[in-house]
C-alpha cells in the first residue's frame, strides 16, 4: 500500500441447503413435511456496513461495525467477518499495517496477520534490515478509495485495493487473504515468482467497492 514497499477466479456461491424432514404418525394417517432453508450467496459487490475511519501510523483506515476488524487495540488489527466484506477490509488493513508497523511492533503484526510461507520468510528477513520509528511520511500516505474482489472463496480471496496519493497518482495493490484460524490472513507472494503487487493506474475502474474516507 505504501509505495516504499512491495508486498504481498472464482466467485464461490455459498448456498447451504438444510433439509428438515419431520414425520408424524397419527392414529388416522401419516403426514410427512419437508422444509428447505437456504443461506444467501455472498455478494462481493456489497460495501461493508457501518464504516468508520481511524488513523493508524498516519494512514486513515476503514473499520466496519459488522465486518471488522473487531480488535484494534494492538497494531495487528484482527477479527473480520467470514464474508467478502471482511476479506476486503482485511486486505486493506493488513497490507498497510505490515508495510509501516514500527520497530519493535512489526514482529507481532507479522505473526498475527501473515500466512506462514516463503513470502513471510522474505518479509521478515528484509524488514529486519531497515527501521521505521514513526508515522508514515505525509507525502507518501495513501488515501484508501476502495477495493475490488477479483476472486472470492470461503478459504481464499483475491483482492485489489485502490488508493490515491498526495500527488493525485493512483495505485492498485493486489492482495490475497486466506481464511486461517478463524480469521482472514494476508498471503504474501512467493518472492521467486517476482510478482509486482503494486502498480500505477491511470484511473479507477468503475466497478470497485467504493469507500468514503473523511476529507
Amino acid at each position: 500500500m505504501i509505495r516504499h514497499f512491495t508486498r504481498g477466479g472464482r466467485i464461490l456461491a455459498v448456498a447451504a441447503a438444510l433439509l428438515i424432514a419431520a414425520g408424524c404418525s397419527c392414529s388416522r394417517d401419516d403426514t410427512t413435511s419437508t422444509g428447505t432453508t437456504t443461506t444467501p450467496a455472498p455478494d462481493p459487490s456489497r460495501p461493508p456496513a457501518a464504516v468508520r475511519w481511524e488513523s493508524w501510523q498516519g494512514v486513515v483506515l476503514p473499520i466496519s461495525a459488522t465486518d471488522g476488524p473487531a480488535e484494534t487495540s494492538t497494531d495487528a488489527a484482527s477479527g473480520y467477518s467470514h464474508t467478502p466484506q471482511g476479506a476486503g477490509l482485511a486486505a486493506i488493513q493488513h497490507t498497510v499495517r505490515i508495510s509501516i508497523a514500527p520497530d519493535g511492533r512489526w514482529p507481532l503484526v507479522a505473526y498475527t496477520v501473515l500466512v506462514s510461507n516463503a513470502g513471510k520468510d522474505e518479509f521478515v528477513l528484509s524488514r529486519s534490515q531497515y527501521s521505521i520509528t514513526g508515522p508514515a511520511d505525509p507525502q507518501y500516505v495513501p488515501t484508501i478509495l476502495g477495493y475490488k474482489i477479483t476472486s472470492y472463496g470461503d478459504d481464499r480471496s483475491e483482492i485489489t485495493v485502490y488508493s490515491r496519493y498526495p500527488d493525485d497518482s493512483l495505485s492498485a495493490n493486489s492482495a490475497v487473504v486466506v481464511w486461517q484460524y478463524g480469521d482472514w490472513r494476508l498471503e504474501l507472494p512467493d518472492p521467486a515468482a517476482k510478482i509486482a503487487v503494486v502498480t500505477a493506474i491511470p484511473e479507477l475502474p468503475g466497478d470497485i467497492v467504493r469507500l468514503e474516507p473523511p476529507r
